[in-house]
């Protein structure tokens, strides 16, 4: 429990390091960097769930898009999926969107996000881990 909790905080750390970029490009107008940001902050939370309920960090992009797709049945959400879908664009198209397709893209992600950080608050409660 002890190895499973030092690499949520970790992970935790890193997702807290990339919601700062993120944030801070925004701020600047670099929708580039601020989508690389957004896919980070994903990858970390999915992969913090997936090790939390027994699996393993995801590395790939086929991973995240099964685990993506397997909690969205889990949870019957067929937004989960719309979601992640945004996310998905923003990260293959992040040099080449306008500031209002980045806009609409980035309010489905942060969903994604919101509802992530809120799954791994509620399991590291119920397994007594702190972040």
């Amino acid at each position: 429990m002890e190895e499973l909790a030092g690499e949520v905080k970790r992970r935790i750390s890193i997702v807290e390091s990339y919601s700062r970029n993120y944030a801070e490009y925004l701020h600047r107008g670099d929708y580039a960097k601020a989508s690389e940001a957004l896919w980070g902050i994903l990858n970390n939370l999915a992969s913090i769930l997936s090790l939390l309920h027994g699996g393993r960090p995801i590395s790939r992009h086929d991973e995240l898009r099964s685990f993506v797709n397997d909690l969205a049945a889990a949870l019957k959400s067929e937004e989960v999926v719309k979601w992640f879908k945004a996310c998905e664009r923003l990260h293959a198209n992040h040099n080449f969107m306008d500031k209002d397709t980045f806009e609409e893209h980035r309010a489905e992600a942060e969903k994604l996000i919101y509802t992530l950080q809120k799954l791994v608050v509620d399991k590291l409660r119920e397994l007594g881990i702190s972040p």
